[in-house]
């Protein structure tokens, strides 16, 4: 009886598009590899199927498969084979803006952008993975700006914001994929646990603005590893949110090893306007190459990011008595590093950037080919203290303007720290 029983779930699988071992085609929910048909319903079909059967795999093969927003979920590893590409759709209107959620605060999305290609909240054992491709198609949705070197978008709302977006997931896996050219964030990740991304390339256009690699805001127990990533703005980011978030979330204990990075803006940035507190992360064995900035902990004016949420036109007000707390780095350590940018090491924050801590932070085993000096310009009631250089070497190239500045560091040890003049 239960034979009987177990052949007749498993034909009830199969006819819906599920071989025996668990697998789900798209194509067998109606997906068609032309590149212009909208697939978003069959795939979306084939995912949610996947998950009614209590988990398993949806695999998407044998060619580009066009697409809007799709919602993956618990339990479901999403295979985008060697060949095959999920292609982001061209109409903007038709990527539906995120509804409310109990989870964060939609209204107070960056950029005021409510739009991703991929977007899940509240999931867990999650994966995507696979040696296809992801493509955001930023060109779609940008123009020249008249200068001939960047462009810009054209709205900064009607845009898919983010390539993959997910909220309170945990045990989340992004593994072996490429991203190409994403329509702002190749990914953000906000208040996830135990995340685990390995094996990306991501890359696109360097003309093409805000496209940011993998940005790390207020999740817990994340490690990154193997990755390339070029990108048009920073490459990789660990933020810790306090207005997106019903409460402000640190990020701590985050791994970044063994990648390779290229940015037009920061190769590695920590912290932003109105940020919690960033601990216990370290980041080695790297290779950061034609970047603008190596390693990057600035907190800007907010005056000068009138448009990041909570503020900007259109955004409600905050809740009475939501202040901001104030910004702490501790415990956040870089290694094993070569480094060849514009500027190597810049720490400073805006006079009305309030401040906790910055403290135990190290630069150990480091190479490094810069015009400029490292530079750290901090106020004396910053607390900024324990400041390590350590085997550091920086070959100083042509070009630069700057001297080793240093001001408001109540503590910073130079170990074996050695200046080259190379500029002639």
């Amino acid at each position: 009886m239960r034979r009987w029983i177990g052949c007749l779930v498993m034909a009830a699988l199969t006819a819906r598009g599920a071989g025996q071992d668990g697998v789900f085609q798209v194509t067998a929910y109606g997906a068609v590899p032309d590149g212009v048909t909208d697939n978003t319903a069959a795939i979306q079909k084939a995912i949610d199927a996947c998950a009614a059967a209590g988990g398993g795999t949806v695999r998407v093969a044998g060619g580009a498969f066009m697409t809007y927003t799709l919602y993956p979920r618990s339990n479901t590893r999403l295979e985008i084979e060697a060949g095959a590409s999920l292609e982001g759709g061209p109409d903007p209107l038709r990527y539906p803006e995120f509804v409310p959620s109990p989870h964060w605060r939609v209204e107070y999305s960056l950029r005021r952008n409510k739009r991703a290609m991929f977007y899940a909240v509240a999931q867990t054992n999650l994966t995507i993975c696979g040696r296809g491709t992801i493509n955001g198609h930023a060109e779609l949705f940008t123009e020249p700006s008249g200068s001939g070197h960047w462009w810009k978008r054209k709205h900064d709302q009607l845009i898919t914001g983010r390539n993959i977006f997910l909220v309170g997931c945990s045990d989340v896996t992004l593994e072996g994929f490429s991203i190409y050219n994403p329509a702002g964030w190749s990914m953000w990740l906000l208040d996830c646990d135990r995340v685990n991304i390995r094996g990306l390339k991501i890359d696109m256009n360097l003309k093409f603005p805000n496209g940011d690699g993998i940005h790390i805001g207020s999740c817990r127990d994340v490690t990154v590893s193997d990755c390339i990533v070029r990108s048009s703005d920073d490459s990789i980011i660990l933020r810790a949110y306090q207005h997106q978030l019903n409460e402000p979330k640190a990020c701590e204990r985050v791994v970044v090893a063994n990648c390779v990075l290229e940015s037009r803006s920061s190769a590695i940035r920590i912290g932003w306007t109105h940020d919690y507190e960033i601990k216990d992360c370290r980041f080695s064995n790297l290779v950061i190459r034609d970047s603008i900035t190596g390693i990057s902990i600035v907190m800007p004016a907010v005056a000068h990011v009138p448009n990041d949420p909570p503020r900007g036109p259109g955004v409600p007000p905050l809740p009475e008595g939501d202040a901001v707390r104030p910004f702490g780095v501790e415990n956040v350590h870089f290694s094993d590093i070569s480094m060849n940018c514009r500027d190597p090491i810049r720490v400073s924050f805006a006079p009305d950037t309030k401040v906790s801590r910055l403290r135990n932070i190290t630069f150990s085993n480091m190479t490094i080919r810069s015009p400029e000096y490292p530079s750290f310009v901090l106020r004396k009631g910053d607390r900024v203290s324990d400041i390590l250089l350590s085997n550091v070497r920086f070959e100083l190239l042509p070009g630069g303007k700057n001297t080793f500045n240093i001001r408001g560091v109540e503590r910073l040890t130079l170990d074996r720290v050695t200046f080259i003049d190379s500029s002639e």
